[in-house]
């Protein structure tokens, strides 16, 4: 697969399919804010995976509806119709910008979450015991 692909299929995405591209952020973002909160590990890889799974799709949705769109534009050009690299890159290889994207505003929601948390509680003292 030729590079020229991959940066058109982003080109499409940004040009004609920067809503899908948008709400997916959007939802992946508010998933990932959520589950970052979350007290056990397991669930808050299950709310980054699912963050994931969400923009990946908003990817495919975007490039499929952005090639869409660009061949059904008056007078559309030879390269409207090559749509066979960057669609196809978009859905085996998407996941991938967004698990690292997510992944980083993950440790970072963390880490902010971390510093704003309020140190933890010391319990009372225990009563000693009469002996």
């Amino acid at each position: 697969m030729n590079d020229h692909f991959l940066l058109e299929a982003f080109w499409v995405l940004w040009t004609y399919g920067r809503v899908s591209l948008a709400c997916g952020l959007v939802v992946s973002l508010v998933l990932v804010a959520w589950g970052s909160r979350r007290g056990r590990l397991w669930a808050r890889l299950t709310f980054l995976a699912a963050a994931t799974f969400v923009l990946w799709l908003a990817l495919i949705v975007g490039v499929e509806y952005g090639y869409n769109a660009w061949q059904s534009s008056p007078n559309p050009p030879d390269e409207a119709f090559s749509d066979t690299g960057g669609p196809f890159a978009t859905l085996f290889l998407g996941w991938v910008p967004s698990a690292l994207v997510l992944g980083i505003v993950y440790l970072l929601l963390r880490l902010c979450w971390r510093s704003l948390a309020p140190p933890p509680a010391q319990p009372p003292p225990l009563p000693s015991s009469p002996a």
